[in-house]
């Protein structure tokens, strides 16, 4: 279960954002019937089962324009502590998630940053990740920051994402 999408997102986005941990066997973004447009949330299911708990501690909390997402798995009538007891039930119409996210995150993923090309060349790859870090440490203390690089021939998953661990 993914809540807590901008209304704004097509199909198109979610499944890229959902992709960048691993190869989707089934994806349903929930639409309003009269007019066609997100009601804010999806369900997906992940071809490979490993990648559902890596996709949600790396989604869970994400800031996402104005709103920050809630990435669980999905279960009838399931309930989350991390959500206030806010019942989570799959296909109801007009479904709305109230409440907290959860405890902040340490983890920090940003998107659009940095292109696959910026990347490839050494000298920039570096002063890429000096202003990032310079940048982040206004924030709190940077502990580790990842940006997968692009390897020719290869898939690299996150290529282009920026990963920012902070210490508390």
């Amino acid at each position: 279960f993914i809540g807590g999408l901008p209304a704004y997102l097509n199909d198109e986005q979610v499944k890229e954002l959902l992709t960048s941990f691993g190869q989707l066997k089934a994806f349903n973004l929930v639409k309003d019937a009269a007019t066609g447009l997100s009601k804010g949330y999806a369900f997906c299911e992940y071809a490979d089962v490993v990648m559902t708990d890596q996709a949600i501690a790396g989604l869970n909390g994400m800031q996402l324009g104005e709103k920050k997402l809630i990435v669980q798995r999905a279960s009838i009538g399931a309930k989350n502590p991390g959500l206030g007891q806010v019942p989570v039930t799959i296909q109801v119409p007009g479904l709305t998630v109230v409440g907290t996210a959860g405890p902040p995150t340490e983890v920090l993923c940003l998107l659009n940053m940095v292109t696959p090309d910026e990347l490839k060349d050494e000298e920039e790859y570096e002063d890429i990740l000096e202003d990032i870090r310079e940048e982040c440490n206004k924030y709190g203390v940077v502990r580790s920051l990842e940006i997968p690089r692009p390897i020719e021939g290869i898939d690299v998953p996150g290529c282009g994402k920026v990963f920012i661990e902070f210490n508390t």
